[in-house]
Formats: structure tokens, sequence, C-alpha cells
């Protein structure tokens, strides 16, 4: 048995028409023997589709060994022919996302004509790859309760992964085996999902694509909705180098298709507050019971266009939710309002921004003010797709999807800094288009390509309202001239009572283009694949242009507090908008060599090339520091140096093996072990680096009387010179985290 040598694998990458990277289609190998366990060659094997009737083919070497690649998930039936021996059928083969089946045959003397149907009911196991996985598939997906209808929850299930908290600036959301949250990728039918933003002004994660593009209340609905998913894996460790850019988890998840038959959904859940008793804060605090609304409603319609040559499925889900809440927090009482009307009548507007007081005195001119309420969300999540077969080597696919979603949250921070007369609202657009293609160049030789654009905005804003006996401020007393809550953005903190706000935040927006071509090549017992992904990010934020920040340390009349008309600190700031451009390219080359019918061991390199971000155009380059490691020497590079040099020997070998323990008809085990290096983008966080100077500027005042005199109010001018405290974290001669991962597991 001869082993190729990997560097001549490298160079088919170069001259082969395609490559194979990412993909989330199935594998199927095997031996095929005769009564007496001799070797057939030549045999006939074909994976029909019960789904399109579509036949995947492929027949025996001389060592009795098939292999069939790109096989979509799903159910299958197998049928294997040769002349002098009856043909054999195997119907009911499930094949799931990314499986590797090893499936052997023994086929019985006869006459062609007649047929043998083996029944057994022996589990197919992932017997081909030494990768740590589980896999989540439609089965499981509709008798499990979730809640929002989004899957992270079935995410939780996984070995290895933990809830992390989340904020504006790390929304990762779950750590695989210790990682970072922003080191899990995403991918759907095979092309990236990590192209979200967050509606933070600095794009920070968000700018190199470290991110999944998620709905406003943080659900995956936006990005697949449940019932357009077929099924997904998650891969936690030891994952062969088809599968990188990130070490953390690899999410795959395959979308669904339509099939011969026509068949639909509607469904409908419901929640109302007609149902349910009251909060007992509600009660306790004699409030009134807060609206709770969930409608959660859609359907599905799939089947043929053309019968076994096009198929459609298309997918609605509506949300319509109000979510019940009930909060205590602090406003300026009576007398301290009537003492400003008296004394300072300036201030008297922004202490009646805050809800009139409803409970207990608590002392320092505040008092309680209990409320119930409900934060309204909604969704709407659309996708369609169509499937072609072109001919029995040829087959194409399309899938556009569109969602939009909205959030809002009162109150706008956690307690005890929020103010429930006013609001955050953040609006979310998902749009994604792939297309993708497959095709049998010969036997043992097929292509998979992959083309994607995808879209994710969103707009986070804030806003006053009259909840509670509040009084909004209008526009002409909150920002200068030529500015409005359009542009702008206003935050009033008064200690101990917390940070009212009204304006926009930002407005963030990524755009991505992935490209991905696929080969795998068949060659005795070796499964050779080699794959090639290019990933063009274009993120833009667009934050306020102007702001105002004031704090008080109470309400007495002492310095710093509102009843003496003057803000402890205050600060006015500029901004402008900010566009960056960041690009990943990886390739690879792999071999998975059965050595004996239980032993496979998988083997080969990837290679990530990471540039760092930089401005779409010379005037939205970031700057560079350099001479991090002596303060005195410390000092700007002249703009548009890179904010660290391209790696180009980021080179990452991996070897995974899986060994079959026992095998019997209703159980068996398999032994699992891998080692590999891995490398992350290196440009994860620094979206933050680039948010900042020169785009941003700010005037700082303390002990400044308020509200502000036109000249103070007035904004900073931005510039190119930094101030003397400005920090910056970047240095030219940074390099790319490295990863070194190593485990055994028993399945």
């Amino acid at each position: 048995m001869r082993v190729p040598a990997l560097a001549a694998c490298l160079l088919l990458v170069f001259s082969s028409s395609g490559l194979r990277a990412q993909s989330t289609n199935a594998s199927l190998s095997g031996r095929v023997t005769d009564p007496s366990k001799a070797l057939i060659a030549d045999a006939k094997i074909a994976a029909i589709s019960a789904a399109t009737n579509f036949r995947y083919e492929t027949t025996s070497n001389t060592s009795g060994g098939y292999y069939l690649e790109n096989l979509p998930p799903g159910l299958y039936q197998i049928e294997i022919e040769k002349h002098g021996f009856k043909k054999l059928i195997k119907p009911d083969v499930t094949l799931h996302v990314q499986d590797a089946i090893g499936l052997n045959f023994e086929m019985t003397l006869g006459s062609a004509s007649e047929t043998v149907t083996v029944e057994s009911a022996t589990p197919l196991l992932n017997t081909e790859s030494g990768t740590v996985s589980t896999v989540i598939d439609r089965t499981f997906v509709d008798n499990f309760p979730l809640n929002g209808r989004s899957f992270q929850t079935l995410i939780q299930l996984t070995p290895g992964v933990v809830v992390t908290a989340t904020a504006f600036d790390d929304q990762g959301q779950f750590s695989v085996n210790g990682q970072r949250a922003d080191a899990n990728y995403f991918t759907v039918d095979g092309v990236s999902a990590n192209f979200g933003v967050t509606g933070y002004g600095p794009l920070i994660q968000a700018a190199g694509g470290a991110l999944p593009a998620l709905g406003a209340s943080g659900g995956t609905n936006s990005l697949v909705s449940v019932d357009a998913m077929q099924e997904f894996r998650i891969q936690t460790s030891s994952f062969a180098p088809e599968f990188g850019r990130t070490p953390g988890g690899q999410i795959s998840i395959a979308t669904r298709s339509g099939t011969n038959a026509f068949h639909g959904t509607l469904f409908e859940y419901f929640r109302n507050d007609t149902l349910d008793a009251n909060d007992w804060f509600s009660n306790f605090n004699r409030l009134p019971r807060p609206a709770e609304r969930q409608n959660d409603f859609g359907g599905t319609f799939g089947g043929p266009a053309l019968k076994d040559k096009t198929f459609f499925f298309f997918s609605y889900e509506g949300l319509r939710l109000r979510q019940p809440a009930t909060q205590e927090t602090a406003v300026p009482d009576t007398a301290s309002r009537q003492q400003a009307q008296a004394t300072v009548p300036a201030m008297l507007p922004y202490l009646n921004a805050f809800p009139i007081a409803n409970g207990a005195e608590l002392g320092g001119g505040l008092a309680q003010f209990n409320a119930s309420f409900s934060d309204p969300s909604s969704l709407d999540a659309y996708s369609i797709r169509v499937d072609q077969v072109v001919n029995s080597k040829l087959t194409l696919f399309g899938r556009y999807s569109y969602s939009p979603s909205s959030s809002d949250l009162r109150g706008g921070l956690p307690p005890p800094n929020s103010v429930l007369s006013t609001t955050q609202s953040l609006s979310s657009t998902v749009q994604t288009l792939t297309i993708g293609l497959t095709e049998l160049i010969k036997p043992g030789i097929s292509n998979d390509f992959r083309a994607n654009y995808s879209n994710h905005r969103v707009r986070t804003k804030f806003f006053l309202d009259n909840f509670g006996g509040a009084k909004p401020l209008s526009d002409s007393v909150l920002f200068p001239s030529g500015f409005s809550s359009a542009n702008g953005l206003f935050q009033f903190f008064l200690l101990g009572a917390g940070e009212y706000s009204q304006g926009k935040a930002a407005t963030d927006e990524q755009r991505q283009v992935n490209l991905v071509d696929n080969l795998s090549v068949t060659k005795s017992s070796h499964q050779l694949k080699f794959g090639v992904d290019y990933r063009w990010l274009a993120p833009f934020s667009s934050p306020f242009d102007y702001a105002q920040f004031a704090e008080f340390t109470g309400i007495t009349s002492n310095p710093g507090d509102a009843l003496s008309g003057t803000a402890a600190f205050a600060q006015t700031s500029a901004s402008q908008p900010n566009a960056l451009l960041s690009k990943n390219f990886s390739l690879y080359g792999q071999d998975t060599w059965k050595i004996a019918s239980r032993f496979t061991v998988t083997f080969g390199l990837r290679w990530d090339i990471d540039p760092p971000l930089k401005g779409k155009n010379s005037a939205n380059d970031p700057f560079t520091v350099v001479g991090l490691n002596d303060p005195a020497t410390m000092t700007l590079a002249p703009r548009g140096t890179p904010l660290y040099q391209t790696t180009y020997g980021n080179v990452a070998p991996r070897l995974g093996v899986a060994y079959q323990l026992r095998e019997r008809s209703n159980w068996g085990t398999i032994l699992r072990a891998g080692f590999g290096t891995f490398y992350d983008l290196g440009q994860g966080s620094l979206g933050g680096v680039s948010s900042f100077f020169p785009y941003n500027a700010t005037n700082n005042f303390f002990s400044s009387p308020f509200p502000l005199s036109p000249a103070s109010a007035a904004p900073p001018a931005l510039t190119t010179t930094p101030p003397v405290n400005t920090i910056l974290v970047a240095d030219p001669h940074l390099k790319l985290p490295r990863t070194y991962q190593w485990n055994v597991a028993l399945d």
C-alpha cells in the first residue's frame, strides 16, 4: 500500500480545476466482497437520494474499495451491481452533515436479475474521522422544545461548550473547550456566516468577521430559521485541515431543499398574559399585570418544479413578542423638582425627564419609581432555495434569505442605571445569497463550488417618552444648532438614579464576499482533499456625528450635584464614519488513509493568510503605534503602516486517528485521537483600534456650569494629530495567535 507524499498532494492544488474547504456534504466508503471475503473489483455502487431520485455513482477499485463523495445530507438507498452476483440493495441509509461513514457489503453469487435487500439495523457510525463532533438532525429539532425557536440552546448540549456573558464589545455567546467566545466559526451551506455586526459604535470583533450574523434579539433565526434548517454539526476539537480560520468550534449548517413530493407546514406558537398570573413583584407593588404576548408563526412549502430535475423550498417565520418586566428604580423626588424650579430653573427640564416617583422616599433627594411594562420585539425570516439537476454529473443550487428584526429595551441600561423613560431601539437586517455547483468530473474526482454575498446592517438609537409621567426633552434643548437626535446623542447621568439617552448611537454594516472551491480525489485507499477559501469583508461604521454627556454626583446643592447647576463632568464628542477592508485566504491539502477496515488516519497541512485590517481608502487607514517596548520611544508610524506585518508562514499541521474497537449488531465503539496547530484571525478585535482616533474627538469639562454654554457645547474639531493621552495597541511586529490542541475521545 503506497502512501502519497503530501508535497505531491499540494502540487495538485495549483493545477486542479477545483478545490475543497468547509463543505457540508457527507461521504460514504467501504469494501465490496464475495461470500469467501475475496475483494470484488469494478462493482457498480450507486447512492440514490430518496428526496430527489438523483444517483451518485462510482465503481469499486482493484482492492474492492469504493468512495462516494459530496453526498448532500439526507436519506439514501444504496444499490450494488456486478455480473455474476445478485443485485444488492440497502435502503434507509441516513447521512448527516459532514458524515464520513464506513459501510462494507458482501455480495451473493447468482443472477443479476435477482435482488438481495439488506435490512440490518446496525447503526451507522462516523468511523472515518478523528474529529470530535456532535450532530443535531431534524428529528431531534422537531421533538425538542426550543426557547425562541433558535438553535443556540442545542449548541449548549455539545460537550465542551460553556455559555459566556456578552456585552456590546464581546458578543460571542459561548466558548468551546476554553477558546475565546469570538473564536467560533459558523458556516451555512459551506460558506461563512461570520459577518455579524452589533450596533455598537466601535466595530471591535465585527470588523474582522469574528461573529455570526444574529437577529436583533441575539437569536440565530435571522441566519437560518429552524424550519429552513436540515441539520447542523458542531466540531469541537481535532478537526481536519479543511476546517479552520479560527481555533474554536466549527458550526456547519445545512439548509433544506425541495423533494419530488410537495410538502408544506403551518405553525403557530402562542403565549398570552390572559393565561398567566400576575408577577409577584407587580402584586407586591400594586402594579398592573404587564402584557405578555408571543406569537411565533410561519410555514414552509417545497416540492418539484420539474420532477427529478428542479426543486424548490420556501420558508417563512414571523415573531411578535412583548416581554413583560417589573422594575424598581430611583428618580428625583417632588421636593427636589420644586427646589430646582425655585433655584436653578434651567435644570428642571432635565429632572422632569425622569418618571414621577410613586414609591417611598430614599433620601438624598431621591424616591422610588416602580413600574411594570413590556418590551416589544419582532422578526420576519424569509428564505427560498432552488435546486437544479443539470445532468447525471452536474447539480447546482441557489438560496436567498432576507430577515429584518427589531427589539426595544425600556431603560436602555441594566439596573441600577436604567431610567424607564428612555428606550434603546435596535433594528437588524440580514441578507444572504449563496450559489453552489457540484460536478462529478470523472469517477473518483468530484468538484464543489460555492459563491456567497452577505450583508448585515444594525442600527441602534435611544429615545425619551412620557412613561411614568416623564416629560421628554425636545432636540432644541439637547443639541446645538445643526444637530438633532437623527445624527446626535445626548446622555444625562445622575448618580443613584441612572442614565437616560436620546438620539443615534451607531449604524454598523458588514458586507461579505466568500468564494469556496472544492476538490476530492479518490486513489486506492486514499481520499485526497484540497481546498481554497477566499473571504472579502467591507465593514462600515457610522456613529453619531455629535454627542454630549453630563454627569452629576447627586441631587443636592453640593458642587457637582444637579441642584448646584454644575456638572461634575461633561463631555462633547464628534465622530465620523469609518470604512475598512479585511481579507482572509486559506489553502489546504489532506489525505484520509484507510490503513485497515477499522483504522483510518487523516493528516495534512492548512495554510492561512490573514492580512491586517486597512482603510477602504487612504482617508480611512488606521494609525499604527511603534516602539511599544519603550514608552519613551513610542510614536505614530506614517499613516498607512499596517497594524501588523502579514505572516506568510502560518502553516498548520493536523493529524486525526479513528479506530473502531468493536462492532456489534446494535452498537459500536470508536476511539478518536488527534493533534493540530490552529491560527486565529489576528484581527478579531482590531476594529476597536481603528474606530477611535482619528475618527473621534472629545472635549472634557470638570465642574462645568450646566446646561453648557454655546461655546462649550460646540463639537470638537476632528484632527489627525492625536492628544497626548491617546493609546493605540497595534504594532506592526505583532504575530497571529497560535493554538495547539490535542485530544482523545471514546464514542
